[in-house]
């Protein structure tokens, strides 16, 4: 029974009880791989926000999807309190067949990712900085346009990176 876990809800005005989450977010991000290296810098994916976000009792709700014409799609989420049901922060995004790498996706796919990218907007929008105090970025990696690095080339040698980056060593 040495695996009893502890129910605890962090609070948002306590500034060390944030600080003890930020480090917990960091172990969690780190062991389930949930952020993306990008030019040099690591962002968390929304998994890692919602995770985040539960640790404190908050849940994204999806306010609007709308289909704004041509393969867009607007989508709106709030953060909600669940011991209050109050509206904490609200986000909203769009997502398009225009994207470059989104021109062959289903529709389907389309109108999810603008939800994603919604909800990590808004717990960005609340709780970017604890992001930040855990080591991150407080941008979603979904809302980063940019060469992405996978984790396990971060440590290889530069000649190495630098290949997957394009950039060549002068020869």
């Amino acid at each position: 029974m040495a695996n009893i876990i502890q129910r605890r809800t962090y609070e948002l005005d306590k500034p060390m009880q944030m600080a003890k989450m930020a480090n917990l977010v960091k172990s969690y991000v780190v062991k389930n791989n949930l952020y993306v290296p990008i030019v040099g810098k690591n962002y968390v994916m929304v998994e890692g926000w919602q995770f985040a976000g539960g640790m404190m009792g908050l849940y994204p709700r999806v306010v609007k999807v709308e289909n704004i014409g041509a393969g867009k799609w607007l989508a709106q989420v709030e953060i909600i309190n669940s011991k209050t049901k109050e509206t904490l922060s609200s986000g909203f995004a769009i997502c398009s067949k225009e994207e470059m790498k989104k021109k062959s996706f289903d529709e389907y796919a389309i109108l999810s990712m603008a939800q994603t990218r919604a909800i990590g907007k808004a717990y960005r929008n609340l709780i970017g900085w604890v992001m930040k105090l855990a080591g991150y970025e407080s941008t979603p990696a979904e809302e980063m346009k940019g060469k992405i690095i996978p984790p396990e080339a971060e440590n290889a040698p530069e000649a190495t990176k630098n290949a997957k980056n394009g950039i060549s060593n002068g020869k």
